[in-house]
């Protein structure tokens, strides 16, 4: 994962988490509805989950995600589109509460084998201030405290990762898939 830039002189990223803050976004568990079994390799990590001593419905373990054009303003999708140049295939703001984790995992889209042909790329993008105890591990690196609208760039969309939140605030970032034509 390697830095590539910022973005807080081009996206009020404050602005946005207080646009989304009030709002019950999508709230994601690790329970049979949404933890999906028949994406490829979650039967493998759920087996690795339950192993290392999770549990279904575990309440620490929650984030919740935020969608642009139906929670928040699509204009921030495009105006990080603009700044990576990779059109987008999904994007969201995932929200981790305090005491909560979303633990080592990768991420599996449904609709991935659409692109599967392209070049893609993945983003993430610190959209608050730096906090104490807010922590994200992709691959072998750990991010903390970067200042905001820091924006990084993974070495392969599919890495594993996690996320968690010992702090006394919640930790916002924006997530970005994108591709461009090979």
């Amino acid at each position: 994962m390697r830095l590539i830039g910022n973005c807080s002189d081009i996206i009020n990223w404050d602005s946005v988490i207080q646009e989304i803050a009030p709002k019950p976004g999508t709230v994601l568990h690790y329970n049979d509805s949404t933890f999906d079994r028949t994406l490829p390799g979650f039967d493998k990590l759920a087996l690795e989950w339950e192993r290392a001593g999770y549990k279904l419905n575990d309440p620490a373990i929650e984030w919740i995600n935020y969608f642009p054009g139906h929670d928040f303003d699509i204009s921030i999708q495009n105006q990080f589109e603009s700044i990576v140049k990779f059109k987008p295939f999904s994007a969201w703001i995932s929200r981790i509460k305090p005491l909560r984790m979303a633990p080592w995992h990768f991420d599996a889209h449904s609709k991935i084998a659409t692109i599967k042909d392209k070049n893609i790329k993945r983003y993430v993008c610190y959209i608050e201030k730096p906090s104490s105890a807010h922590i994200s591990i992709v691959g072998d690196t750990v991010i903390y405290k970067p200042p905001q609208g820091s924006i990084y760039e993974w070495n392969d969309y599919s890495e594993y990762h996690c996320g968690m939140n010992g702090g006394y605030t919640d930790k916002y970032l924006f997530n970005y898939w994108g591709y461009d034509d090979i």
